[in-house]
């Protein structure tokens, strides 16, 4: 997904949101936005929204000199979400579909993103993906591939929301046996890194594994071989969030057995996939076999 003029500002929108998760005073934020934008004119457009995202945060985070801006945020939201876990487990065990409970469960934990929304409330994003649900689901596509599946690769988004993650890898091992779940090798927002990952007890349920990055979303160009190989020879994946769906959608490497999950925050992404902005997704990669 190439970008569009709207961008920029949400680029801008993503770095003063680590500038206020840092706790600086407006002075301060004042003279690194301006630093900030002098890279602007650099920026290539033809990449994803989420390369260009990672590019000009990464900038901030050097001016500032802080690692993870984001750190006490993104165990709040492991706490958070983890005193959710017992009556959301509880929910998915007693749903006549207990998998696509859980696949619908971990799209509501996508509200969880400090980047682009400052404010959020799962409890109500829970509740709207009960009642409300998907506005596309290819469930049926879906649970056709995992029929014959045998190795499952989740791509993993925000801390807090690996939480929800967690549930529904509990649910694919009645399917499958052998369950990836991949990780940022390095802070970026609120992104689920290896320490959230024990945090939360991914790591006793999936063979956890880091992108060799710190981009938001998957920039293939920057995984490491490790996740790559993982991607290419995984039967499934499930790709969580608008990062790794602005980065992916229309990926050959991703393929057919890919499976966007996701809530659409931004109206040209949610254009893109067909829906409305902040509405609920599970699609599958879209590619031009003709090419092919």
């Amino acid at each position: 997904m190439e970008c569009v003029a709207e961008c920029t500002p949400c680029y801008l929108k993503q770095v003063i949101s680590a500038f206020m998760a840092a706790d600086l005073d407006q002075e301060k934020q004042r003279r690194l936005i301006k630093e900030v934008t002098k890279i602007l004119p650099s920026i290539d457009d033809s990449k994803s929204p989420a390369e260009n995202s990672s590019i000009v945060l990464l900038e901030a985070y050097r001016l500032m000199g802080i690692e993870d801006p984001f750190k006490k945020a993104k165990e709040q939201s492991n706490i958070m979400a983890m005193r959710l876990y017992p009556e959301l487990k509880e929910r998915i065990a007693k749903a006549d579909d207990p998998l696509f409970m859980a696949i619908r469960i971990a799209a509501a934990g996508n509200i969880i993103d400090m980047g682009i929304l400052r404010e959020f409330n799962v409890e109500e994003s829970i509740s709207e993906a009960l009642s409300t649900g998907f506005a596309i689901s290819d469930y049926k596509q879906f649970k056709e591939i995992l029929s014959n599946a045998r190795r499952i690769l989740i791509i993993g988004d925000n801390s807090g929301e690996i939480v929800f993650d967690k549930l529904l890898v509990e649910q694919l091992a009645h399917y499958v046996s052998d369950i990836v779940y991949s990780v940022k090798s390095r802070p970026i927002l609120n992104d689920a890194t290896m320490e959230d990952a024990v945090m939360t007890g991914m790591t006793n349920i999936a063979h956890v594994i880091e992108n060799g990055n710190q981009y938001l979303g998957t920039v293939l160009e920057a995984c490491s071989q490790e996740f790559l190989r993982e991607l290419e020879t995984a039967d499934l994946v499930i790709s969580k969030g608008q990062g790794n769906y602005e980065s992916l959608e229309g990926s050959l490497l991703a393929g057919r057995k890919t499976f966007f999950l996701l809530r659409a925050k931004c109206p040209w992404v949610a254009a893109r996939a067909g829906i409305g902005n902040m509405s609920l997704a599970f699609c599958q990669n879209a590619i031009d076999v003709s090419n092919m």
